[in-house]
């Protein structure tokens, strides 16, 4: 692979996990109610799912479920209800733990809910598997960047070493610049406000979610 594929790959990479998807949407979302911390579990089930699916695009199955309508559609969809679902449920949840505290007494006294590693690592994972532009990206755009004369394995290392470092870390950035402004939050509004609020960023990104729909580049694929 030339030092020019991968760069052309890389800034492609890191436009794509720019701008914010439902994988950093839920990242935010896990750090405003768990902390920044354990959202780390939450990027490892996003990477990990994106790990997947570039062995799915290797092996080209990807490239079939890049190119089914019916079967992006089912996995857009999928996807839209698992995080409404979790949004809904996150937004209508109330605690009345420490509503009578100040905004740094809570930060004191550990506001940030319990949560196990399992159930983050678990929705980042189901999160990012549901995300038709991870598919479509995977499936259909990724293999372009494998040249096909040359020893596979290197280049799927390279490439997805690459995007996982790039995914992780921006995920982790937005996770970061939301459980700083949990304080600012629960001076205005206690701790009901941090459920709200992540519940909305999720119920936002389903919104989003739905709204993806197969690229015509790779749509016209199928003609």
């Amino acid at each position: 692979m030339s030092f020019e594929i991968w760069l052309s790959f890389t800034v492609l990479v890191f436009l794509m996990v720019l701008t914010p998807g439902p994988s950093i949407l839920i990242g935010m979302s896990h750090a405003l109610r768990y902390g920044a911390r354990p959202t780390l579990m939450t990027a490892l089930g996003d990477v990990s799912a994106n790990m997947i699916q570039m062995v799915i695009a290797a092996v080209g199955l990807g490239a079939v479920l890049a190119t089914s309508a019916a079967a992006f559609a089912v996995v857009k969809w999928c996807g839209v209800a698992f995080l409404l679902v979790i949004g809904l449920m996150s937004f209508f949840r109330k605690s009345a733990k420490n509503k009578d505290q100040t905004g740094i007494e809570i930060k004191n006294a550990g506001v940030y809910e319990p949560v196990s590693r399992r159930k983050l690592f678990r929705e980042g994972f189901l999160v990012a598997a549901g995300n038709p532009k991870a598919i479509a990206f995977f499936g259909a755009l990724f293999p372009q960047f494998v040249d096909p004369t040359a020893p596979l394995a290197p280049q799927l290392l390279i490439l997805g070493a690459t995007f996982v470092v790039l995914d992780y870390t921006f995920v982790m950035i937005y996770a970061m610049g939301a459980a700083r402004i949990m304080p600012w939050l629960i001076r205005r509004g206690g701790t009901n406000v941090i459920a709200r609020v992540s519940g909305g960023i999720l119920i936002i990104a389903a919104g989003l979610l739905s709204l993806i729909e197969m690229p015509e580049s790779v749509a016209g694929t199928r003609h």
